[in-house]
């Protein structure tokens, strides 16, 4: 892709909720710039490369609590089980 695309990092994170209170956690990371369909699509989206949470909807946490949560955090946590795609990601 060209240089244009290196300014557009987002990491996208839909789940799928099972009948038996399970779910499946699917995630994206694009060049792409994310629209409002698909924005509409995932329950977690950051823009890498802006350092920005811009949207963050996980069932448990409290909708005056989702607005707050730190970029950072969000991170973190998902790191923990896809470092190395993101970095890969980061740096290709």
């Amino acid at each position: 892709m060209g240089s244009k695309h290196n300014k557009k990092r987002y990491f996208c994170v839909k789940y799928i909720f099972k009948p038996d209170k399970k779910f499946d956690e699917f995630i994206e990371l694009s060049k792409k710039k994310i629209g409002p369909g698909k924005m509409l699509e995932y329950m977690v989206v950051l823009d890498l490369a802006n350092e920005k949470v811009l949207k963050c909807e996980l069932p448990g946490i409290p909708l005056a609590e989702r607005a707050n949560i730190p970029y950072k955090q969000v991170l973190d946590y998902y790191k923990k089980y896809y470092e190395e795609a993101i970095n890969t990601f980061l740096h290709t």
